[in-house]
């Protein structure tokens, strides 16, 4: 809840002392966190630009899936 509002931006330390958490939002705020840490240990990036190799494949398996 907004107790609030700032006249300019400030650091976060003065941004907390303007609103309250309620218990509603601080469990929805933990479970939005554990959701993310699951996703972020799923994914795994790219290691760079494709070869040429892989842009042949890629170009292959898109001409196949438009026929």
């Amino acid at each position: 809840m907004v107790r609030l509002l700032s006249e300019r931006r400030g650091p976060a330390a003065e941004a907390a002392t303007l609103y309250e958490e309620t218990p509603a939002s601080r469990e929805a705020r933990e479970r939005l966190a554990v959701q993310i840490r699951a996703e972020r240990q799923i994914y795994t990036p790219a290691k760079g630009r494709p070869t040429k190799k892989d842009r042949r494949n890629l170009a292959r398996l898109k001409d196949d899936v438009g026929s």
